[in-house]
């Protein structure tokens, strides 16, 4: 039998198990609502269900000796070394040892990792980064997150929370982020920036917002990015404007990390940016006009190819990513 890893991807919404083979390839998947109000213990014995369920039906001689690794993405501060889940707020975790629970219970080691490089990691190894050695992964959705590859590896930092792309700053005179710093990228570009402007404008009985308005139902608290998107792609003047000025700071955002990285591979997943050309044609149009042509003319662009089974794969694929010799550029090993 194939070797085979479990890849979890642990949101506060809901939790994807993943058995995932040495290929990269995801043999079976299983989906279920976080409910984290239901304590830690709840959340856990159901992972551990799921992962019994997918073993049952998909390797059902070997059972639990037939996962080889098992690899945790999830939001928040970790401290991979131990396997703890240090803060996650979006799960109201704190000085989770989940790494040593999922051990005891499947006799294999266990990888807790950041989600957002989790997330790049599955796409560079088995997504739309296959066969580069310089990507970054950027993911526009709620909020804004992705992960580097430099040289052929990962870049992870001192405690493997390296790639908090959402927060670099684009205006230091800018609003407050609740990350301390002023002007993040997330502030502007995400899709909660995207409602939030709109928001405001209707509080301020602002006449534009009347279209986008009606397709939220009427109802500005349930107002989302979609919602602009439709408006917009019904020429919509004020929703095509909201949008151009997210995706023009989308475009600042990448600017920077494009001189920082120098990457020849730019994979952009996440529900905001489905949004097409609406947002990105601005996107690119402000990378060209303040980039260093030299490095912005060298990237290509792709879309996320695994999307929403990104993290989980790139969680079980880390004992694959561990084997791998380093690239041509040594320094950045892990």
């Amino acid at each position: 039998m194939n070797e085979l890893y479990l890849g979890i991807d642990l949101g506060g919404t809901k939790m994807l198990a993943a058995l995932v083979d040495g290929n990269g390839t995801i043999v079976a998947r299983t989906l279920q609502p976080t409910m984290a109000e239901r304590g830690v213990e709840d959340v856990i014995d159901r992972l551990i269900s799921m992962a019994d369920s997918l073993l049952s039906r998909h390797a059902p001689e070997a059972g639990k000796a037939a996962i080889r690794g098992i690899g945790i993405a999830v939001a928040g501060v970790l401290d991979p070394d131990q396997g703890t889940v240090v803060l996650a707020t979006n799960l109201g975790w704190k000085n989770v040892p989940i790494g040593r629970l999922l051990e005891e219970r499947f006799r294999c080691p266990v990888r807790v990792l950041n989600d957002a490089n989790a997330a790049a990691l599955g796409e560079w190894l088995a997504g739309a980064g296959a066969g580069s050695e310089d990507v970054v992964f950027v993911t526009v959705s709620t909020g804004i997150g992705g992960g580097i590859v430099s040289g052929g590896r990962l870049i992870l930092g001192s405690s493997g929370s390296a790639g908090e792309l959402g927060h670099i700053s684009i205006d230091r005179n800018g609003p407050p982020c609740p990350c301390g710093n002023r002007g993040c990228v997330e502030l502007y570009a995400s899709g909660s920036a995207i409602a939030r402007r709109v928001r405001e404008d209707v509080r301020g009985g602002d006449p534009r917002t009347s279209a986008i308005l009606r397709k939220a139902g009427f109802e500005a608290e349930r107002l989302t990015a979609q919602h602009v998107a439709a408006a917009a792609e019904e020429g919509d003047d004020y929703a095509r404007n909201v949008l151009a000025d997210a995706g023009s700071a989308l475009g600042m955002g990448l600017v920077s990390i494009i001189h920082l990285a120098n990457p020849n591979k730019v994979i952009l997943g996440g529900g905001v940016t489905e949004i097409g050309d609406l947002l990105l044609a601005p996107m690119m149009e402000t990378l060209r006009k303040y980039g260093i042509p030299e490095m912005v003319n060298q990237v290509a662009f792709d879309r996320a190819q695994l999307e929403g089974d990104a993290g989980a794969a790139g969680a079980a694929l880390w004992w694959k990513y561990e084997r791998m010799p380093v690239a041509r550029h040594p320094r950045f090993s892990r």
